[in-house]
């Protein structure tokens, strides 16, 4: 269970990190705006990495759950294997690109730290194995089937998380494109050709 004191360091953090960036924002720092001494900061958090990979795996799951609580009554069953994927897999697709819009700040320390050397990719690719469990299951259901191309899932998975970025930063740069259905339509159907089986 995350206290009060910890959830205050962590939404300090957020904000710092998105005005300052990670690499450039002190522990003393987030804890003086967070109005707590550095020795608590330490007792939350052993370091530095530990806070910010913390906060990354809490808004990675808040972005799952956000998903995974409304997808399954929006998703129409079909008999053909393809149609009932491409649709259960487009519902993810597009709850968590609101999400996003929803909740930019988040969104933006997701960007950070994709981007920041300091963590590794399989760090990422270790959270999205955990916190979008739901994913992995359907894209593996999909290769399967054959309904997906049979590539590596961490490959899969960089490419998921990838083009999820991209298409995010478009739409919060430019939301005025967000709101047409041929660019969140043209988005998702970029997305789902580079996961299907070629003919």
């Amino acid at each position: 269970m995350v206290t009060e004191k910890k959830q205050q360091i962590l939404d300090t953090a957020l904000l710092l990190f998105v005005e300052q960036g990670i690499q450039a924002t002190a522990t003393a720092k987030i804890a003086k705006q967070a109005n707590v001494a550095t020795g608590t900061l330490f007792h939350h958090f052993s370091n530095k990495q530990e806070l910010v990979v913390t906060l990354y795996r809490s808004i990675k799951d808040e972005l799952s759950q956000s998903i995974s609580q409304d997808s399954a009554d929006k998703v129409h069953p079909s008999d053909n294997q393809v149609d009932t994927l491409k649709s259960t897999i487009k519902s993810y697709w597009h709850q968590a690109i609101e999400w996003a819009m929803s909740h930019p700040l988040k969104w933006q320390f997701l960007q950070q730290f994709a981007n920041d050397p300091q963590f590794k990719i399989s760090q990422q690719q270790d959270v999205m194995t955990s916190s979008m469990a739901f994913l992995v299951e359907a894209v593996e259901q999909g290769q399967q089937q054959g309904v997906l191309a049979r590539l590596p899932m961490p490959l899969v998975l960089n490419y998921c998380h990838y083009h999820y970025l991209a298409v995010t930063t478009l739409f919060i740069e430019q939301p005025e494109l967000f709101q047409q259905p041929s660019y969140q339509d043209g988005a998702f159907q970029m997305f789902w050709q580079g996961l299907v089986t070629k003919p």
